[in-house]
């Protein structure tokens, strides 16, 4: 009874924190690990693989609805997923050789350092994009280079601490390459579909607890798409501060805790 009460929990904790990641276009694991950590009691490395697991299912639901409705710019993707690979073999190796408090203090240094720049950019542009969701621009050979570096980041930052990528590649995509939010969110998701996916089956061959991330895996499927309706539906400036909102509640939890643990 036990177990079966656990997984159910598990799997409305699925619906809820990927809902609220695939909002942003992060994934969720932003909000996976912590829980698994504080609330479920796991050890960072295994809390990373089963978000990331998590992830797997949420933004592989998410991509499929947002290439179904053309919302992903393919060019993009294309030019970013490839130095993703080598980026996850060194988070995966960077994971390995953290000690836990030190894997909390960085983790929420990275969720403030995201909220930041998520509440500067949407200070600086009051204009909503909706109309231009799925426009096409140019990409100039300065902006790719610039964009590999920092992909390759992403994918170490994804696995060394679970969180999908999305953490770097929403700023890069709006930042950098100028991207229309609800266009860089789909973009997202699906860069994010295959991280997951090579670091949960290649890298680390699925060695997760099935009795946690497999109902958390089948959260994320529902709300994956729960997040997909509420995207098309709300204004891309009230989503930028609702995941800034997200990030600081984060941040200042695991800090803290961080804190505490090396006092």
């Amino acid at each position: 009874m036990d177990v079966i009460l656990g997984m159910f929990v598990l799997l409305l904790a699925g619906v809820a924190i990927s809902a609220l990641g695939a909002m942003a276009g992060l994934g969720g694991g932003f909000l996976a690990v912590p829980f698994l950590m504080i609330v479920w009691g796991l050890d960072n490395e295994i809390a990373v693989l089963t978000s990331l697991t998590m992830i797997l299912a949420n933004s592989t639901s998410s991509s499929i609805t947002y290439l179904r409705a053309r919302k992903v710019d393919m060019k993009v993707f294309a030019l970013l997923v490839l130095p993703t690979i080598p980026g996850l073999f060194a988070g995966w190796w960077l994971l390995r050789n953290l000690e836990e408090t030190q894997f909390r203090l960085i983790f929420a240094i990275l969720m403030a350092a995201v909220m930041v720049y998520v509440l500067i950019r949407n200070s600086r542009n009051k204009k909503d994009d909706d109309e231009g969701s799925n426009k096409r621009y140019h990409i100039s050979k300065m902006t790719a280079v610039i964009s590999v570096p920092i992909t390759f980041v992403a994918g170490a930052v994804s696995s060394a601490f679970g969180i999908g990528g999305g953490a770097v590649l929403m700023p890069l995509q709006v930042g950098l390459l100028k991207m229309y939010v609800k266009r860089a969110i789909a973009t997202s998701m699906l860069l994010i579909a295959v991280m997951s996916g090579f670091r949960v089956l290649i890298i680390s061959r699925a060695s997760f607890d099935p009795f946690v991330a497999i109902p958390l895996a089948l959260g994320g499927l529902l709300g994956a798409q729960v997040a997909a309706y509420i995207v098309r539906k709300a204004k891309s400036r009230y989503l930028l501060y609702f995941l800034a909102a997200f990030l600081f509640i984060i941040a200042f939890y695991m800090g803290i805790e961080a804190v505490i643990e090396m006092i």
